[in-house]
């Protein structure tokens, strides 16, 4: 009974590790079966499928709506965030809110997550940091994001996370093996190496700044134009409120625009999620 237990223990602090390394594993299979077969549309499907979640459920949701409040959506707006979100195989809203806020606490400083100036530029652009155990994280601090708990569609996808990616990856397994792969885990493995590489890695070492903050953080407009909207780091650093991160002449933000036609409602938090500055400012 010890053992099984021990056994129960070390899965639940490595529970994210195990689900990531699924997820790569399926991903590289399905790259490999490029090469053997003929499945290049399916890999066209992964990388539009991909580019979409990542707009809706990360730089939108998780990124704008639920680690920042940055604007003031409806109901279904909220569950439509959080739903795609999931597919991005991040973690929940909650997760993600907590490691998120604790970064901007701690930016390119020792206890951040992902500094390319603590940690290197190879060890961020891999993304070699997500693998780390829970302790790892834990030890790191950060604070659980309160407002989000008691959302029950939130909290719902938090205590079943992992209970519904298994689920859904064994279910349409069993309809065409290649839904799993090219449309959860493929999609998903695509995010992470774009997350790590343009935002994390890129995004605290090369390009310009409009705002003199303490940190490292760049704005770099190609980035910018290739994530569909996290190239602006250094504006987003200074005024992590803002759901759009444009803010002078030439900077252009396609998720503030998204965010305006479909999902922002009149609010407190929509009306301070703008702002422009001089050319001049620093």
């Amino acid at each position: 009974m010890k053992l099984i237990e021990q056994i129960k223990k070390t899965i639940n602090a490595n529970k994210f590790r195990i689900f990531l390394s699924i997820i790569y594993l399926l991903s590289f299979y399905g790259i490999y079966r490029l090469f053997v077969s003929e499945n290049f549309w399916w890999f066209v499907a992964a990388l539009v499928w991909s580019k979409l979640i990542q707009l809706i459920g990360h730089s939108i949701g998780m990124h704008r709506y639920f680690s920042h409040k940055a604007f003031d959506t409806t109901p279904f707006g909220e569950k439509l965030m959080a739903w795609t979100s999931f597919l991005l195989g991040v973690g929940s809203p909650i997760q993600y809110a907590r490691n998120h806020r604790q970064h901007h606490r701690v930016t390119d400083q020792e206890m951040d997550w992902h500094s390319p100036n603590v940690d290197g530029k190879l060890y961020t652009a891999l993304g070699v940091w997500e693998f780390n155990s829970l302790s790892w994280f834990m030890k790191r601090g950060g604070t659980s994001p309160r407002d989000l708990i008691a959302h029950p569609t939130y909290r719902y996808i938090h205590d079943h996370y992992y209970k519904i990616w298994y689920s859904l990856l064994a279910i349409t397994a069993l309809i065409d093996w290649r839904i799993p792969v090219y449309l959860l885990a493929l999609p998903s493995l695509i995010y992470h190496i774009e997350l790590n590489v343009f935002v994390n890695c890129i995004g605290h070492s090369w390009g310009y700044r409009n705002f003199d903050n303490p940190d490292k953080s760049k704005n770099n407009q190609w980035v910018q134009t290739w994530t569909l909207g996290e190239g602006l780091h250094n504006n987003h650093h200074a005024h992590p409120r803002l759901y759009d991160f444009a803010v002078k002449k030439g900077e252009s933000d396609i998720s503030a625009w998204i965010i305006d036609k479909f999902l922002a409602v009149d609010g407190p938090h929509t009306r301070l999620g703008r702002m422009r500055i001089d050319d001049k400012c620093n």
